[in-house]
């Protein structure tokens, strides 16, 4: 039993974050006790030792609290942790301190141990999203962007500094209590659709003569513009066997199946906005066939929900029921229901308890669209925290690591097909597999039209 020493300030965060390094990460069973001290001890029950840590962010005054003033100094400073010792797992061996030390060492005798790193503060500030509230700086779609978050201004959103820190403190714990286990997790790929567009060819004339168009003028295609015409005109009598978007969908399932992986296809319910929503209503006899076949192959159905939904709490409610609703129609019962929001859309901590009032599980919305990488911190599974109601959520994220958008478009890092873009995304999945983590990959069915498209797919996923 771990015996976790801290000051009597902000007890609800300290309790959400021990549990959630301690207890989930870790896998160690511990208590907390108050304490007139200035940093957080810890000790084993019964054992000689203690590690201490500095207490920073949660030590703040209440009129400090999610104010400018308790941000991380900055630039930050940094800290090798070979200090430590040579065999702690971390991405690199000079790690950022978000909240620590300002010259930061290690301080070591026979039974005690003090680290530089204020471990749980640091990690709360991560997980919970803590910046977010404080820092306004939106981009054209209300998103906190990956420009304005410290893990880009400082470098190192590509490495999970969470997982990290939590290697960190375990290397610090097992040189003091050599007799300690942990709890493993084997690595795994989560691979998602979200599925804006089911279908390319809705029986309109204008859309099948501007798609056709971009195929001959922007994609030099010919055969691309026939297959569009003639697609189309097979769609308007049912067949939708040339549609791009249904036969990613498809793909997507083939592929996946080939390896044993079942994949999660994340669905609008309900169009919020008429520029950004274009769903096919979940009533339409072809979505509720397609439910149907992807349950009956073992992949999952998940909400995807509009783009208005992310701070509107009837917008948020009348999609979940109507998931539902089409889900107990057609007979699909599954152990959890979860998703992403459209456009990754997300306010915290608004939308994040949006989704824990309507009961949904697990969300899976937290990365950025303008870059890969761990907008969290970890690649790790966990509760989120309403940082506002000052309490631990049912709801718990899966972060998404890659957006395939994020990494390929134009508009963000325009990588496109290269070796470069298929390299990037392969090493966030050997880094989320270092950690024992969750490599979580978005890819859209509507961005599996060309061959270039499923070659890299496979690449990546098979």
């Amino acid at each position: 039993m771990l015996i976790v020493e801290t000051p009597d300030t902000h007890v609800p965060e300290r309790d959400y974050i021990l549990n959630v390094l301690l207890g989930e990460f870790l896998g160690q069973f511990w208590t907390r006790k108050s304490a007139e001290r200035r940093d957080v001890r810890i000790t084993v029950a019964g054992q000689q030792g203690e590690l201490l840590l500095p207490d920073t962010l949660l030590n703040t005054s209440e009129e400090a609290w999610l104010t400018i003033g308790s941000l991380p100094s900055r630039p930050l400073p940094r800290w090798d942790v070979r200090q430590l010792g040579e065999a702690v797992t971390v991405v690199e061996q000079i790690v950022p301190v978000i909240y620590g030390e300002a010259q930061p060492g290690i301080q070591r005798s026979q039974n005690n141990l003090r680290l530089p790193i204020d471990i749980f503060g640091s990690a709360f500030f991560m997980l919970s999203r803590y910046e977010e509230l404080v820092v306004q700086d939106p981009d054209e779609h209300d998103r906190f962007p990956a420009w304005a978050s410290l893990a880009y201004q400082e470098g190192f959103l590509e490495r999970p500094i969470v997982d990290e820190y939590v290697e960190i403190l375990w290397e610090a714990m097992r040189t003091l209590w050599p007799d300690l286990g942990r709890s493993k997790r084997e690595p795994r790929t989560r691979v998602t659709c979200d599925v804006d567009s089911p279908f390319c060819f809705d029986g309109s004339v204008r859309r099948m003569v501007r798609r056709a168009g971009g195929d001959l003028l922007k994609r030099g295609s010919p055969g691309g513009a026939a297959r569009t015409v003639v697609g189309s005109w097979l769609a308007r009598r049912g067949d939708h066997r040339l549609d791009p978007h249904r036969n990613g969908l498809e793909f997507i399932m083939d592929v996946n199946e080939q390896v044993g992986r079942s994949v999660g296809f994340y669905f609008i319910a309900e169009k919020t906005d008429p520029r950004f929503d274009k769903p096919v209503s979940l009533d339409d006899p072809r979505i509720r066939s397609l439910f149907r076949e992807i349950h009956a192959r073992g992949h999952e159905i998940g909400l995807h929900p509009g783009y208005n939904t992310y701070r509107h709490p009837e917008a948020m409610a009348q999609s979940v029921e109507t998931l539902r609703r089409v889900m107990a129609d057609e007979g699909i019962e599954q152990a959890q229901i979860g998703g992403r929001q459209h456009f990754l859309r997300w306010e915290t901590p608004t939308t994040a308890r949006l989704w824990d009032e309507n009961s949904l599980d697990y969300d899976s919305t937290l990365s950025y669209a303008d870059r890969p990488g761990f907008r969290c911190g970890t690649c790790r599974e966990y509760p989120l925290y309403d940082l506002e109601e000052r309490r631990g959520l049912r709801l718990r994220e899966r972060p998404l690591i890659v957006m395939e958008c994020s990494v390929i478009a134009d508009r963000y890092m325009a990588l496109g097909y290269s070796n470069e873009a298929l390299a990037l995304m392969e090493r966030y999945r050997e880094i989320c597999y270092q950690f024992g983590g969750d490599f979580s990959l978005l890819w859209h069915n509507s961005h599996l039209d060309s061959a270039a498209d499923k070659r890299f797919y496979r690449r990546l996923v098979a």
